[in-house]
């Protein structure tokens, strides 16, 4: 077998060659080889080992749906003012009700799920809506696996609440007190820091459960890469969840205006190779949700939302397919609304159908790309704000694929070798 220098997938797996040799990662089995002098006996041997096999169904077709867990976006109102807000939260102060919190877990339970898995989200900080989190959690406890994720910016009483009836926490925060009070400002303008460090040392101190957090980065914050690492990591976070700041929400006008500004792909690339051997030596965790399936190739969509494994409930009963998309405010309301939850979820199949078809073989830029089963065109939303069509994948996306996903091959097979 012929092999070049750029990345081909031949079956399930991403063979390509440089100057140390030949590296080879299997989708299917979730492994990597690395053959110094490539031959048709070495091509011979891998096969035998199962590379070069078949796409396993998992991988190519759509899971059934069967909803596995279901997320609350709580409301609209936020303390915060972050500068890059998705959904632009705190525009209105909605929350939603009791009763549509209580009839969604209710119609959710009455599907049998294996392990009921319960997210508290929202388009703004969701411990605003102290009643209804507490009504939901008091009534159904521990049958579910509670998780929430929130700015920080809580009240110590409700926090200690959380931590008591075990609800693990995800804290979104940028950085030292100089990146967070820039991105994350309260409302008035003053520092948020204060209170969300404080909202951190009652975690630590009352969980006893290292920290879990989300951050995001702009073309500013990213070159402080190595403060923002050591301040979490002095702070006991274990789990890191990177992300790239996006023209979406609050944050495109201040994008278009430059005061705000994207990372540029290869400063990406450099910097999520940089924090993934910062993790490796430190035993931290990393996530970054565009290489999600690089390692877990489970799934045929790239959202749990579209594919069926997730349903999302916004304070107003209805059902979105991204939780990004939040309510009739957004522009793009009408290609992810996909139904309501009145006396049941009541879904408008056709147009989940439509959404679920958004997979790599039905994209017409990703049919030949080697990447195209892990990276699935990357988010749906992001591609449809980047291109107005959520079947046009966003060009940086697809630059970043392109160029990560053989740095981290090579790592992986010559580290395993």
């Amino acid at each position: 077998m012929e092999i070049t220098k750029n990345p081909t997938l031949i079956e399930d797996s991403i063979i390509f060659q440089d100057e140390d040799g030949t590296f080879v990662y299997s989708q299917n089995q979730k492994k990597v080889s690395w053959v110094k002098n490539w031959n048709d006996t070495a091509y011979q041997k891998l096969k035998e080992n199962g590379f070069f096999s078949p796409l396993a169904k998992a991988i190519t077709i759509p899971d059934n749906r069967r909803f596995l867990s279901i997320m609350l976006l709580l409301g609209r109102g936020c303390p915060l003012k972050c500068c890059y807000c998705y959904a632009n939260a705190g525009i209105t102060r909605e929350l939603m009700s009791k009763e549509i919190a209580d009839r969604a877990i209710s119609l959710y339970l009455a599907r049998n799920p294996v392990k009921p898995r319960v997210a508290l989200f929202g388009g703004g900080e969701p411990t605003l809506n102290i009643g209804t989190i507490k009504y939901i959690i008091e009534k159904y406890g521990k049958q579910i696996q509670w998780v929430l994720t929130t700015s920080g910016v809580v009240s110590s009483y409700f926090l200690e609440w959380l931590i008591d009836k075990g609800v693990a926490i995800t804290f979104s925060v940028d950085g030292p007190p100089e990146i967070q009070n820039l991105l994350r400002p309260l409302r008035d303008g003053r520092p948020s820091s204060p209170f969300v460090e404080k909202s951190m040392r009652i975690w630590l101190e009352k969980s006893g459960k290292p920290l879990s957090i989300r951050s995001t980065l702009t073309k500013d914050t990213i070159d402080k890469i190595d403060d923002i690492l050591n301040y979490f990591y002095a702070f006991g976070a274990k789990n890191l969840h990177f992300e790239c700041l996006y023209n979406l929400g609050r944050a495109t006008e201040l994008v278009e205006s430059g005061v705000l500004k994207q990372v540029p792909v290869e400063k990406w690339v450099e910097t999520v190779i940089k924090v993934l051997k910062w993790a490796r030596e430190r035993k931290k965790h990393i996530k970054i949700s565009e290489l999600g399936h690089l390692l877990h190739p489970s799934s045929a969509s790239y959202c749990a939302a579209i594919c069926g494994k997730a349903i999302i409930v916004n304070h107003e009963g209805d059902l979105t397919a991204c939780s990004e998309v939040v309510d009739k405010k957004n522009k793009e309301w009408n290609i992810f609304c996909i139904g309501d939850c009145q006396s049941d979820f009541r879904i408008d199949e056709q147009k989940l159908d439509f959404l679920a078809s958004r997979t790599p073989d039905n994209m017409i830029f990703c049919q030949n790309c080697f990447a195209r089963y892990f990276c699935r065109g990357g988010c749906p939303h992001k591609a449809w704000s980047a291109t107005g069509d959520i079947f046009v994948p966003d060009p940086s996306h697809c630059e970043f694929i392109k160029s990560i996903t053989p740095l981290l091959i090579k790592q992986m097979a010559m580290k395993a070798d």
